[in-house]
C-alpha cells in the first residue's frame, strides 16, 4: 500500500496583510473626519484633515510599495497573492485624495 501524497501548503501573504493592516490604521480616522465634518454642528473638524492629509498620502506611498513588494514575492515562491492585490487596491484609494488636491486641473 502505497502512503498518500505530501500536499505542500503555498506560503502566506504576510508583506499584503501588513500592508492591508497599515492602510486600515490610516483610512478609518481618515474615513471617521470626512464623516463627522458632514455634520453641520461639526464643521470645525476639517482642520484635522490638514494633519491626516499627508499622513494618508505617505502612507499609502508604503502601502503600494509594501503590495508591490509582497506580488512579486508571492509570484517567485508560487503562493498567495490575495492580500497584495487587497492592499494595492486600498493604497491607490489612499493617493487618489491627495493626487486630487496635488494635480492640476485643466481649465
Amino acid at each position: 500500500m502505497t502512503p498518500p501524497p505530501v500536499t505542500t501548503r503555498r506560503p502566506f501573504d504576510v508583506l499584503g496583510l501588513v500592508a492591508v493592516i497599515l492602510s486600515a490604521a490610516l483610512l478609518v480616522p481618515t474615513l471617521f473626519v470626512f464623516v463627522v465634518g458632514l455634520i453641520p454642528e461639526m464643521n470645525a473638524i476639517w482642520w484635522m484633515g490638514i494633519i491626516l492629509l499627508p499622513l494618508l498620502f505617505v502612507g499609502g506611498i508604503v502601502v503600494v510599495l509594501l503590495a508591490i513588494v509582497g506580488l512579486v514575492v508571492a509570484a517567485r515562491r508560487s503562493g498567495r497573492r490575495a492580500w497584495s492585490v487587497v492592499a494595492l487596491g486600498l493604497g491607490i484609494l489612499m493617493l487618489v485624495p491627495a493626487l486630487l488636491i496635488l494635480a492640476p486641473w485643466p481649465s
